[in-house]
Order: structure tokens, then C-alpha cells, then sequence
């Protein structure tokens, strides 16, 4: 249901992220992480790369050194989207 989008600065995504975001998401996710380590896409083309791939109908663009606290965030985020005019 959400697409978590992210751009690295590393090849391989930083597993304390995927990690993290599969113990607080909440919902059926992907993760798309978009290998910026050679600095090839600025921030808006790695985003639009990652879009180009994901899946679901709800997105989340996400910098890779964010941490969740929240528990099932995804939930919430989906309910914020859900809502009109949003």
C-alpha cells in the first residue's frame, strides 16, 4: 500500500533504516531505494527515479537518515492522504 522512497549517498541502503522502517511502518510497504553514491541525480531526479519503480498509490519520500519513533506511522500517513483536498 506505501511506497517508501529514498535516495543513498551509499550502494547499499543503510540496513538500521530498512530495519527500523519494517519494525514501525505498520502497513504493506516496498522500499525503493534509489543509488545516488556517485551523485549521478540530483534530489528531485533520484526521487523521480524512485516513483518511476514503486508500486503502491501511496508515496513516501524519505531522506535516508531519518529515524521512526512512531509506530505504525504508515497507517497514519495513509490516513493523511486519504483525506480530500490533501
Amino acid at each position: 500500500m506505501l511506497s517508501i522512497i529514498v535516495c543513498s549517498k551509499d550502494k547499499i541502503l543503510a540496513p538500521a533504516l530498512a530495519t527500523n522502517i519494517a519494525s514501525t511502518v505498520g502497513v504493506e510497504y516496498e522500499l525503493v531505494a534509489v543509488d545516488n553514491s556517485d551523485s549521478k541525480y540530483s534530489i528531485y531526479e533520484a526521487y523521480n527515479k524512485g516513483l518511476e519503480s514503486s508500486k503502491y498509490p501511496y508515496l513516501c519520500f524519505v531522506h535516508e537518515d531519518v529515524f521512526f519513533h512512531s509506530n505504525n506511522w504508515g497507517k497514519k500517513v495513509i490516513s493523511h492522504l486519504d483525506t480530500p483536498n490533501v
